[in-house]
C-alpha cells in the first residue's frame, strides 16, 4: 500500500511538474499559437514543422491534437491515424485524443475499431462533452461534425482553403461529385443541378479546399445521367491516379468515398466492399455496397475509376470513367490486372481525400419586380 501511494504522489507530482513546465515555456505557446494561425489560413506544412517543434518541448496532447490536424490538413491520412493512435493511447486522462482517434478510425472505413475507441474514451472520460457529442455524430451514416467537433483542439473537420474568396454563407451542399481532368474538371449528377442551372457552384475536397466552378455543357454525359464542372482553378490532384481503361472486373474489391449532408467542410468517409456486374443494357454497373449519387469508386489500387450514379435500383450503380470521359484510355496498371499487390484502406483513402469532392450551390436572388 505504501509502494502504491508513494507511486500515487510520484504521478500527481509528475502531472503537475508537466503544467508547470508548459507554463514556464512561452516560446511554446507562442509556437502552439503560431502553429493553429497557419493551420487555419491554408499553411499545413508550416503548421506542421511549428506543432512538431511544440511537441519536442514537452511531452502533452495539445501539440500532439495539433499535428494530427496538420497532418490532416495536408492530406497526410495515414500519417495522422498514427499519431492519433498514439496520443490516445497515452494521455487517456484527454477526452480529445480518443474521441479523434474515433472519427479518424470511423471516416476511414473502421467501423468495429472505431466503436471499441470511442468506448474506451468514455470509459476514461464518462463526463466529457466531446465524446458525447462524438458519439452521437457517429451514429449517423456518413457522420457530420457540427458545433462542438468543429472546435479545437480536437476540430473533426478540415479548416476551409478557398480560391477566389471564402464559399458564401448562402451556399448549401447539392451533392457528391468526382475531380478529373487532373484536378480542372468534376463530374456530378445532373439530378443534383437545377435544369436552368441558375445558381452559383463551388467544389470542395476533403481537403477543405474549394474553388468556383461553372458547368459546361456535354450532351453525351447529359444522356448518361451526368454534367461536367469546369472549375475556375485546378484542385491539387497529389499522388492520386485516374484510370479511364478497362474496368474492374465484376468481384474485384472497390472503394467509395461520401460526404454528409453540410455545408461546412468535412472528412468524407469510406466504404468498401466488391464490385458488381453489369445493370442492365447500359454500360453502368453494380456498386456492390454503400454509396452515393456523385461519390467515386476507386479500384483495389486506388484509383480513380468511375463514379456512383443515381440510387434508383435497389442497389446503386456506377458508371466506368471510360464511358464518362473523353480522355484517352489509359491501360490499366500492372496490380489492377493481375489482381496482385492490394493497396491499404488508408492509402486509398488518402488518395480519395482529393478525389472526393462536395457541390455547393448558392441560388441566385430573385429579380425584384
Amino acid at each position: 500500500m505504501a509502494a502504491a501511494l508513494v507511486g500515487a504522489c510520484i504521478a500527481v507530482h509528475a502531472h503537475d511538474d508537466d503544467a508547470a513546465a508548459a507554463a514556464r515555456i512561452p516560446q511554446r505557446a507562442a509556437l502552439l499559437a503560431r502553429a493553429q494561425a497557419e493551420l487555419e489560413r491554408g499553411d499545413a506544412t508550416q503548421a506542421l514543422d511549428d506543432f512538431e517543434r511544440a511537441a519536442m518541448m514537452l511531452h502533452a496532447a495539445d501539440a500532439e491534437l495539433g499535428l494530427i490536424r496538420a497532418a490532416m490538413q495536408d492530406g497526410q491520412y495515414r500519417r495522422a491515424l498514427a499519431f492519433c493512435a498514439h496520443t490516445a493511447g497515452e494521455h487517456t486522462d484527454d477526452a480529445d485524443g480518443g474521441a479523434l482517434y474515433a472519427w479518424l478510425l470511423r471516416v476511414g472505413g473502421q467501423a468495429s475499431q472505431s466503436d471499441r475507441v470511442l468506448a474506451d474514451a468514455r470509459a476514461h472520460t464518462p463526463d466529457a462533452p466531446v465524446t458525447r457529442a462524438a458519439g452521437a455524430a457517429l451514429a449517423l451514416d456518413p457522420p457530420v461534425a457540427t458545433g462542438l467537433l468543429l472546435t479545437s483542439p480536437h476540430r473533426m473537420a478540415p479548416w476551409p482553403s478557398a480560391t477566389g474568396g471564402p464559399v458564401p454563407p448562402a451556399a448549401r451542399f447539392a451533392s457528391n461529385a468526382v475531380l478529373v481532368d487532373d484536378g480542372r474538371a468534376a463530374l456530378v449528377p445532373l439530378a443534383a443541378l437545377a435544369p436552368e442551372s441558375p445558381a452559383r457552384l463551388w467544389v470542395r475536397n476533403g481537403l477543405g479546399q474549394a474553388v468556383e466552378a461553372s458547368r459546361a455543357d456535354d450532351a453525351a454525359l447529359a444522356a448518361r445521367g451526368l454534367a461536367r464542372l469546369r472549375l475556375h482553378a485546378a484542385l491539387p490532384v497529389g499522388a492520386s491516379r485516374e484510370s479511364a481503361g478497362r474496368a474492374p472486373f465484376a468481384g474485384s474489391p472497390g472503394y467509395s468515398l461520401r460526404f454528409g449532408d453540410t455545408r461546412e467542410p468535412a472528412w468524407p468517409m469510406l466504404t468498401q466492399g466488391f464490385l458488381g456486374g453489369l445493370a442492365g443494357a447500359g454500360a453502368a454497373r453494380r456498386v456492390g455496397f454503400d454509396s452515393a449519387p456523385g461519390a467515386p469508386v476507386l479500384d483495389a489500387g486506388g484509383a480513380l475509376v468511375g463514379i456512383t450514379l443515381g440510387t434508383t435500383r435497389p442497389q446503386a450503380a456506377w458508371l466506368p470513367l471510360s464511358d464518362a470521359t473523353s480522355a484517352p484510355a489509359a491501360p490499366a496498371s500492372t496490380a489492377a490486372r493481375a489482381g496482385l499487390a492490394l493497396v491499404a484502406p488508408d492509402e486509398i483513402y488518402e488518395a480519395g481525400l482529393r478525389r472526393a469532392l462536395q457541390v455547393l450551390v448558392e441560388p441566385r436572388r430573385a429579380s425584384r419586380q
